[in-house]
Formats: structure tokens, sequence, C-alpha cells
């Protein structure tokens, strides 16, 4: 998974549309839509955008790697936490 790839998975998990992200980051929606459909990569200001609003994401996002200790998580290690709250189980 590239970077590309773990953005686009980060926005379909978080479900902001690109209007929302657009509010968020005050980037374009129309670019938004342009990397979701992957018509652009994204760059510099996108990523560096989206680590603001996420920051628990950023170093996953960049590196594909987490640092749990550090709060550094993955979505998919966010949504594991959340079922194990919601089931009870530690």
């Amino acid at each position: 998974m590239d970077l590309q790839d773990r953005l686009n998975l980060l926005i379909q998990t978080t479900k902001l549309s690109p209007t929302d992200l657009e509010r968020e980051s005050g980037i374009d929606r129309m670019r938004w839509s342009n990397i979701k459909r992957r018509s652009v990569r994204a760059g510099a200001p996108e990523i560096e955008a989206v680590a603001k609003i996420w920051p628990q994401y950023a170093y996953w996002l960049t590196t594909g790697n987490t640092i749990p200790e550090a709060g550094q998580i993955s979505p998919d290690m966010e949504r594991v936490e959340e079922r194990k709250v919601v089931n009870g189980t530690p």
C-alpha cells in the first residue's frame, strides 16, 4: 500500500466528503475529489493538511508504519480498539 492508497483509505474510513475536507483544510474540494479518483497525486499541501486534521495517523500516512506507544496509529488499529471497548474485551 503506497501513500496514495493510505490517504484514500483514511478519507474513506473517516467518511469526510470533499466539501468537508475543503472546510477543514482550506484546499479546494475539487482537488480532494481528483485525489480520491486518482486523477492527480496528493502533494505536500494535502499530506500536511491531513496530518493536521488527524495527527494520530500522520506517521502511518507517510510511512505505512505505526508507533502505538507514541499515539501514532492506523485507522485499522483504531477500529480494533473501538471494537474491544464495545465488546468489553481488554
